[in-house]
């Protein structure tokens, strides 16, 4: 066998080390890191043999864990005490079985031969605390990292990292180099010796810290796959080199063998020991007390030992009900798990590029912590007891050297997250944190003296990135929130004339971006940023447009922190400033690449549709505003609000629709529902061969045009406007347009304002009897003004949790699901439901007051409802949107609930939405069900795929498509969290109208 395995263990450990009791967290996780994987591999290096492995380990350490370990013996020697005590103790009790049972807090009726397994399991565990001590006794921790760096044996690799695990695309290029400049400086104190290579946090690249690396005399780091620019399942991992620095590419493809694939990885299987059931979870606090071992309070009956008596046994088996552990049987195992591994690589040669030399990067706790038996499975890999080659081999024979890695010519954005970007590791969840290290790190003083070096080694802990990763941990979350803000006042106190202003931004991938903005809390409302694209000379060009972003905010140490997610072009340029402020923010966007996602299977796939997406931006950054709207109109077009109306003004009418936003796509989604569908769709942005494309509705053989030249050229007999006319770029195709219908007489309809009302009719004669606005005109309103009595039973409401859109697609799928089975009327709340055929619908009721709106309503629901099975209508934004200066109860879907109280809702939600939004929701909805009186029933939610983006126009709503596996794994969480049942739209349809029939 020619295989050869390069194996990286990332070695790193938080700032833990504590002064308070033992066996308290987080400091234990140190300790147990130290019994079970560290003095493990030290013993290991002690029998190494180089003639028994050709190929590498690589062992990188963090200096932040380097200085815990060699400040840390007296305590870890207080530690093992502790623990030798309770494992003594654990090999008397498990001899006898009352003695067994005696503090257990469930106690068990095991066998004899169940009962020496146990013991057994007791004295592997005193066995380690005692060796584990005898290390101590034989080498200072100092010592060993000291021997290490004299006498590196052959075929091992010691390499170092940033000071605190500093993920270094965070920072500016100078504080990037000193932050490995430092890692560099603090290996060579501890060693003796410069580093073979240094382990980049979180395998976190960027195109620039190649230089930084080689200028420190780093010839060697390790990247993921997309570092290379590889996305496709086949493309290789391995070795290669880009200028002066050798590039070890690791291979998840590989990798999730051992780690984090549920139904395949090996530490997965039923033999091996079960970290998650301790004996301090199953043993009464008083057998603690008794041993004089003492407990922190928030631990009593609860505290990791380390001991565990039992095995994996199933990955759906609860922990109760684990089978007991068999040393034995593991170690038995582990042999069969070292040939599996050969194997497994031998056949995987196609996936390296010299088909031999594979890579490999693992957390080193992997092996031995949370993989009980994986010291011993290294040791198997790396130091089997004879050659691997079959026949055997003499020792001295010598392996062949690798081939000469291939040369890259670029090196790309990268890291091993869940994306292989940065959107794992920045989240709107610990945004205000990265905020907090930008602001301190751009006014950093230059370290010249031993003060200001001092407050460069605090900012190093500071902008460490384990307290960033700990946040979505609720474990973890209230501890590292606090001490990071700890950390940062410990900071700030030791800067001058400290300023808390800051506007930047981070690229979490190469599509998208969070903008910040620090400031003082307080004072004025946080105001919109302000966006606009460059030139790549810097120059901002007259056809692109500033866009205008609200953000997120928050406050926090006295600061407000602003923070808003955009779609932007992969290596654009782009200028960001706030609304009052001219100060600016200039930034690239990094390479593009393409960023993956790992089915459970272990296959890649591609987080998003690239020419969707530059169609989206196309979209997105073209266009100026400007209104030409009458202030004194002489003419109005008549109204239109049922579907009699429609069908006598369009049926058979072949339309032309202006614009391609979200009604648009409705009227092309739904085009076989329109009783005149569109023919062709005009744009001011987008140009598009099929307008089918971009919203997966299949081939349409409607087109999309930009050009206005082009609309006298196109056949059709109607004219639909989908949206207020806002913008200069719209009116060329609007003014077209209008000649157009005049000059044919054509019948022009819009769902929104009056197109009557705009300045655009110069030298045209349009005839009002021809032109249709969809809306409810204040004659009809005041028909009867006086009150309704108001009881349907029979209404279905399909509202929005959080600003997710999918609520009229909804309605539409399931009314016609509805309808195989029962009468059903529709009245939509958006006009573009009168054109695909809902009995009534509009978005305005004209000129009246809410009393007289709301009996007109109620009036009309009650009509609807009169002769059917079941009426559906809807909201329009979230129920939990609050307008600006309001609360929620103004929003326009609270209104529509208020008005027709719906006795049974179904929820629209999106992979996106929080399963917590969607019990806010349906609380909410109980609420305003109490106030009136009424019974409300969530039957379902309703999920379609997708994500959502809002440009600075009300009409820009961007989707981003996503795939099956996103979907399952919303659906899960969201299931899981409500108990509600997620039925994917339209898939699933026809299962959610079952679910409303139970409920009718």
């Amino acid at each position: 066998m020619n295989t050869r395995l390069t194996l990286i263990l990332n070695t790193h450990m938080p700032q833990v080390l504590g002064e308070g009791p033992l066996f308290d967290e987080p400091e234990n996780w140190l300790f147990e890191a130290l019994t079970e994987t560290y003095i493990p591999l030290f013993r290991m290096m002690e029998r190494w043999d180089s003639r028994r492995f050709a190929g590498t380990l690589v062992m990188s350490f963090t200096p932040c864990l380097v200085d815990q370990l060699v400040a840390c013996e007296e305590r870890y020697t207080g530690y093992l005490q502790l623990l030798k005590r309770i494992a003594t103790r654990e090999l008397e009790r498990t001899s006898q079985r009352e003695l067994y049972n005696r503090y257990e807090k469930y106690p068990q009726a095991l066998s004899d031969e169940a009962l020496a397994r146990v013991h057994g399991t007791a004295g592997m565990y005193l066995r380690r605390v005692e060796d584990s001590l005898a290390f101590l006794r034989q080498h200072s921790l100092r010592d060993v990292f000291a021997s290490l760096g004299r006498s590196r044996p052959p075929g091992v690799q010691l390499w170092t990292s940033t000071p605190q695990h500093n993920f270094l695309p965070f920072f500016q290029p100078a504080i990037a180099d000193r932050l490995v400049a430092r890692g560099v400086e603090s290996f060579q104190d501890v060693f003796g010796r410069e580093p073979d290579g240094m382990w980049l946090p979180e395998c976190a690249f960027q195109p620039g810290l190649e230089r930084v690396l080689t200028r420190h005399g780093i010839r060697r780091t390790a990247l993921s796959l997309t570092g290379i620019g590889a996305s496709q399942p086949q493309d290789p991992s391995g070795v290669f080199r880009h200028e002066d620095l050798e590039v070890l590419v690791h291979d998840y493809r590989i990798g999730l063998y051992l780690w984090k694939s549920p139904e395949s990885t090996f530490p997965a299987h039923p033999v091996y020991r079960e970290f998650f059931r301790d004996v301090g979870f199953d043993l009464r606090p008083e057998y603690f007390e008794e041993l004089g071992v003492p407990v922190p309070a928030n631990k009593r009956g609860h505290v990791w030992t380390g001991l565990k008596y039992h095995a994996v046994t199933g990955q759906k088996v609860d922990l109760g009900q684990k089978a007991l552990y068999d040393v034995d049987a593991a170690r038995a195992q582990v042999s069969r798990h070292v040939r599996e591994f050969w194997e497994l690589l031998d056949s995987r040669r196609s996936l390296v590029q010299d088909g031999q030399t594979f890579v490999l990067a693992f957390d080193t706790e992997l092996f031995g912590h949370w993989w009980h038996e994986g010291v011993e499975w290294l040791e198997g890999v790396m130091q089997p007891a004879a050659p691997l080659e079959v026949p055997a081999a003499p020792l001295e024979v010598p392996a062949a050297p690798p081939p000469e890695p291939p040369s890259l010519p670029r090196l790309y954005y990268s890291t091993w997250g869940r994306d292989f970007y940065s959107e794992h590791w920045l989240t709107p969840g610990n945004a205000w944190m990265y905020a907090l290290i930008k602001l301190v790190e751009a006014q950093l003083p230059e370290p010249v003296d031993a003060q200001t070096r001092e407050t460069w080694r605090r900012f190093e802990v500071f902008s460490g990135s384990d307290l960033l990763f700990m946040i979505p941990d609720p474990t973890q979350r209230d501890r590292a929130r606090s001490l990071f803000l700890a950390r940062y006042a410990d900071v700030v106190s030791r800067l001058k004339d400290f300023s808390p202003e800051l506007l930047t931004s981070f690229p979490v991938d190469p599509f998208k971006c969070v903008l910040i903005h620090v400031s003082r809390a307080g004072g004025q409302e946080q105001p919109p940023f302000l966006l606009r694209r460059l030139s790549l000379e810097g120059v901002n060009t007259e056809a692109r447009r500033e866009l205008t972003l609200d953000a997120e905010v928050l406050e926090v140490a006295g600061l407000r922190v602003a923070f808003q997610y955009f779609l932007l072009h992969p290596q654009g340029r782009y200028a960001l400033r706030v609304e009052g402020s001219e100060r600016e923010h200039v930034f690239q966007m990094p390479d593009y690449g393409v960023p993956l996602l790992i089915a459970p299977d272990t296959r890649t796939y591609p987080k998003y549709d690239p020419e969707v997406l530059y169609r989206k931006l196309g979209e997105i950054w073209e266009g100026d505003q400007r209104l030409p709207l009458k202030l004194n109109p002489t003419l109005r077009s008549r109204h239109m609000y049922t579907r009699e109306q429609v069908m006598e003004v369009l049926a058979g009418k072949r339309t032309a629709v202006f614009k391609y936003n979200k009604e648009g796509y409705a009227l092309l989604r739904f085009r076989d529902r329109s009783p005149a569908p569109a023919s062709v769709v005009f744009d001011d942005t987008v140009t598009l061969s099929d307008a089918g494309a971009y919203i997966q509705a299949g081939a349409l053989s409607v087109p999309v045009v930009s050009d206005p030249a082009d609309i006298a050229r196109h056949d059709f007999d109607a004219v639909v406007f989908t949206c207020s006319l806002n913008f200069e770029t719209e009116v060329p195709h609007v003014r077209a347009l209008l000649e157009v219908a005049t000059r044919k007489r054509l019948p022009v309809v819009s769902l929104y304002d009056d197109i009557l009302y705009y300045d655009l009719f110069d030298g045209l004669e349009p005839d009002p009897d021809l032109f249709f606005r969809v809306a409810v005109p204040e004659q009809v309103a005041l028909a009867h003004p006086g009150p309704v009595a108001y009881a349907p039973r029979n209404l279905l409401g399909v509202f929005g949790t959080d600003t997710v859109q999918g609520k009229f697609t909804t309605q539409v799928y399931l009314r016609e699901a509805l309808a195989k089975h029962v009468r059903v009327r529709h009245h939509a709340t958006e006009p573009t439901g009168i054109l695909l055929g809902s009995d009534t619908g509009y978005s305005r009721v004209l000129r009246v007051e809410p009393p007289q709106r709301l009996a007109f309503e109620r009036r009309l629901m009650a009509d609807l409802a009169r002769d059917c099975d079941v009426v559906i209508t809807g909201g329009q934004n979230g129920l939990l949107y609050t307008p600006a200066g309001l609360d929620r109860r103004a929003n326009a879907s609270t209104l529509i609930y208020e008005t027709f109280l719906p006795r049974l809702v179904v929820l629209t939600v999106s992979v996106d939405t929080k399963p917590e939004d969607v019990v806010a929701t349906r609380e909410y909805l109980e609420t305003l069900a109490r106030e009136h009186g009424v019974p409300c029933t969530v039957v379902g939610l309703a999920m379609m795929g997708g994500r959502k983006l809002l440009g600075s126009r009300w009409t820009e709503t961007w989707f981003l498509g996503v795939r099956d596996e996103v979907l399952e794994e919303a659906r899960r969480k969201m299931e899981q969290h409500t108990g509600l049942r997620v039925h994917a739209i339209p898939e699933e349809v026809d299962a959610l109208a079952q679910s409303v029939l139970t409920h009718l």
